[in-house]
C-alpha cells in the first residue's frame, strides 16, 4: 500500500488536478501530469505547494504560463468531481473514478479494491474517463451546483460504507473516503452538507474498534463495547455537525449525522432516545426517500413502538432486496419467531453475491 498523502498535499493535488483537467479536457493526462509532478517534487524535497502548478503544467506538455489558481474558485473542482460522479456512469465506475482521480489511489490499489487484475481496471478507468471527457468543458450553473455536489457526497459515502462492511486488506476505503471528504469540505467551505457528511463519517468511524467481533462478524450497535469507541473522534464529529448547522438550513446529511450523534451520545443502549431517532428518520424520509431509509426507519420504529408495528409496515412494501429480507429477519427475531427469521435470513443471503460478504448483515444494518 502506498503512503497516504498528508491533507495539505491532497488538497493541493485535487485543486491543481481540477484546473489542469478543465484546461486539457481530459482526466487521464491531467492525473498523470499532476501525480508525476507531485512525485518529482516530493523526491527532490522541493516546495510542493509552490511548485506544483508550474511543474504539472510542464509535465502536461503546456508551454503557456500556468494560471493563478484562486482558492475561492470552486468551479473547476466541482466540474471535475461532478464528472467523476455523473449519473450516466455505472455506480462502480463512479467509485473507481473517485478513488483514482479525487483520492489519488493508485490504479493497482483500486484494482485490489475491486478484486480485478490491474489491466482490467486500467481499461475500465480509460472507458469511464473517455465517457465523461465532454463534461470537463461545461461549466455548472449555480442552480445545479448543490445537486451535483450531493452526488459527489453520495459516492464518497458509498466508498466509506463499503470499506466498513467489506474491509479490503490493501486499501483502507473509509480512511480514503474520509480524507477526501476533508478536502471537499475545505474546497466547498461555504456549503453545509459536505461538513455534515464529514461529521457522519467521523462519528461512524469512531466506533471501528467495537464494530467487529473476534470471529470477524459485525457487532450490532446495541451490544458494542462502548469503551472501545474513540471519544476524541466523537467530539470532533459533534463539532462538525454543530458547525454544519450554523447556516440555519437542514439537509439529508445533517439528518443522517444527527441520527448517528443520537446513538454515540447515549451512555448505553437503554438511554437511546428512540422517539427522537424515529422522528429524524421521518424527516430524512421526506428529504431523501429511498428503500434503505424506509428499512432503517423500520428498525427505529421497532425500538420505539415494538417490532409488530414495524413488521406490518415493511410487509406492505413489496420489496425483495437483501436488506429488506435482513430487516424482516431482525424484526422476526425480536418477536421470537425464530423459524420465520431463519427463512428471511436465507432469503437475504441468497440475494447478495455471497454469504461471506454479509456474514452478519444485522450488524451492518445497525452499525
Amino acid at each position: 500500500m502506498s503512503t497516504p498523502l498528508p491533507h495539505e498535499l491532497r488538497s493541493a493535488r485535487l485543486t491543481v488536478l481540477a484546473a489542469l483537467a478543465v484546461r486539457l479536457g481530459d482526466l487521464g493526462p491531467a492525473r498523470d501530469a499532476v501525480d508525476g509532478a507531485l512525485a518529482t517534487l516530493r523526491e527532490a524535497g522541493g516546495d510542493v505547494l509552490t511548485e506544483l502548478v508550474p511543474t504539472a503544467w510542464r509535465a502536461a506538455g503546456l508551454d503557456e504560463q500556468p494560471p493563478t489558481i484562486e482558492a475561492e474558485d470552486e468551479q473547476p473542482a466541482l466540474v471535475l468531481l461532478a464528472a467523476c460522479c455523473h449519473r450516466t456512469l455505472p455506480e462502480a465506475a463512479r467509485i473507481a473514478l473517485m478513488l483514482s482521480i479525487a483520492a489519488g489511489v493508485s490504479t493497482e490499489e483500486v484494482s485490489r479494491a475491486f478484486a480485478v487484475p490491474t489491466s482490467v481496471m486500467e481499461q475500465r478507468l480509460a472507458w469511464a474517463q473517455n465517457r465523461v471527457r465532454p463534461l470537463l468543458s461545461e461549466s455548472i450553473p449555480e442552480e445545479r451546483a448543490e445537486a451535483e455536489l450531493c452526488r459527489v457526497l453520495d459516492v464518497l459515502l458509498l466508498i466509506f460504507d463499503d470499506g466498513i462492511v467489506h474491509p479490503h486488506a490493501h486499501v483502507d476505503l473509509p480512511a480514503e473516503a474520509l480524507a477526501t471528504a476533508r478536502v471537499v469540505v475545505e474546497i466547498f467551505h461555504s456549503s453545509q452538507e459536505p461538513r455534515a457528511l464529514l461529521a457522519l463519517m467521523v462519528l461512524t468511524r469512531a466506533r471501528r474498534d467495537a464494530r467487529k467481533g473476534e470471529d470477524g462478524a459485525l457487532v450490532p450497535l446495541e451490544v458494542q463495547d462502548r469503551s472501545l469507541w474513540h471519544r476524541d473522534e466523537i467530539e470532533e464529529g459533534l463539532f462538525l455537525l454543530r458547525s454544519s448547522k450554523r447556516a440555519g438550513r437542514n439537509g439529508p446529511y445533517q439528518v443522517r449525522a444527527t441520527i448517528q450523534a443520537e446513538h454515540v451520545t447515549a451512555e448505553d443502549p437503554e438511554h437511546t432516545d428512540w422517539d427522537r431517532v424515529l422522528a429524524l428518520h421521518d424527516e430524512l424520509l421526506t428529504m431523501a426517500p429511498s428503500d434503505s431509509v424506509i428499512l432503517a426507519r423500520a428498525t427505529a420504529l421497532a425500538a420505539a413502538r415494538g417490532p409488530e408495528t414495524a413488521l406490518e409496515g415493511i410487509d406492505r412494501l413489496g420489496l425483495d432486496s437483501h436488506l429488506y429480507h435482513a430487516t424482516r429477519a431482525h424484526l422476526l427475531r425480536m418477536l421470537g419467531r425464530d423459524e420465520d427469521a431463519d427463512h428471511a435470513w436465507t432469503a437475504a443471503v441468497s440475494r447478495v453475491r455471497g454469504a461471506q460478504e454479509h456474514a452478519e448483515l444485522r450488524g451492518e444494518m445497525r452499525r
